[in-house]
């Protein structure tokens, strides 16, 4: 059999399984609306590295009145260069149910009531979030379970995942900015 009659025989064959048609375009759209999240991601921090080109780098210091002028600085220049940024410029709608589908499985079974616990025990007090805004300084920053974290597409250093009760926080943590916010994506 030749190599082309083998491609033949393989697509009539691909063409008579409607169900893993439907499966092949479930896993294309999940690589699409992924690829779509990483390119969002690199857009922001191409736009960071381009609104901090005038900012002055931070020398190596203790005081903290220095330390949290740079990161002023740093939160002014991407927070102007961002003027229009909105809720779902990064975490866009189609991401909401993918991270959902991703996450249910990490608050199932025993692992899960661990991850909700640990959610739930970092859980600042009661505090609006805005897209391109500080997060809040005198507000503990939750951590985000292992495996929660490990089930997230990887972020480039510099941005980090934070899990505030359900919802998903995208956090430039040099500048201590709100990048986007997914709300209500973590299950009950």
């Amino acid at each position: 059999m030749t190599l082309s009659a083998v491609a033949v025989a393989i697509t009539v064959a691909w063409a008579a399984y409607p169900h893993a048609q439907a499966q092949e375009e479930k896993v294309n759209r999940d690589a699409r609306v992924l690829a779509d999240y990483q390119k969002r991601v690199e857009g922001y921090l191409a736009l960071q590295r381009q609104a901090l080109k005038d900012v002055p780098k931070l020398e190596q210091t203790d005081d903290p009145a220095k330390i949290q002028a740079a990161r002023d600085a740093r939160a002014a220049a991407v927070r102007k260069a961002r003027a229009g940024a909105a809720q779902g410029d990064i975490f866009t709608a189609e991401v909401r149910p993918l991270f959902r589908r991703i996450l249910s499985p990490e608050t199932k079974g025993a692992v899960g009531e661990d991850t909700k616990r640990t959610i739930k025990e970092d859980a600042p007090a009661r505090i609006s979030f805005k897209v391109n805004a500080s997060y809040p300084e005198d507000q503990p920053l939750p951590t985000v379970p292992p495996n929660v974290l490990a089930s997230l597409p990887r972020l480039p250093e510099g941005l980090e995942y934070r899990i505030v009760r359900r919802h998903l926080i995208l956090r430039d943590a040099e500048a201590n900015l709100i990048v986007d916010i997914l709300p209500n994506v973590m299950p009950q």
